[in-house]
């Protein structure tokens, strides 16, 4: 009981919706990203050679770095993530530019940026770059 109260990690209490819109979503210059000439992104995340796999990739020649395609809304939503638009003006982008509800539109985004920014690929900034 003491070790997990020791070693328990202490999680950032969770933001309000209204403090989420006031964020700008900035990408990580450590992930490229092209563009195909549909308009659809593709994420381009290096893997760093730690460990085992970094021995493996020497002698396997395993790939550097993971593909990620994103459909049509998510690069709409990467190319908005540079810092100078709010997560409230993403918000108003799809809602007009795919006639969606805002309730939905809000939702589905809150989880899609809290992956990117999990998985290290966006950051928040509070203020406009």
């Amino acid at each position: 009981m003491l070790l997990k109260r020791l070693f328990r990690r202490n999680a950032p209490p969770p933001l309000e919706r209204r403090q989420v819109l006031r964020l700008y979503p900035l990408r990580n210059s450590m992930v490229r990203s092209e563009q195909k000439d549909d308009g659809v992104y593709i994420l381009i995340v290096p893997l760093p050679p730690r460990g085992l796999f970094g021995w493996l990739s020497r002698i396997f020649k395993l790939p550097r770095e993971h593909r990620i395609e994103l459909d049509e809304i998510g690069s709409v939503v990467w190319a908005l993530c540079d810092g100078r638009h709010s997560v409230e003006t993403i918000v108003q982008q799809l809602v007009q530019q795919f006639k969606l509800e805002r309730r939905e539109v809000e939702y589905s985004l809150f989880v899609f940026l809290n992956t990117l920014a999990r998985r290290g690929f966006i950051a928040y900034s509070k203020k406009r770059l």
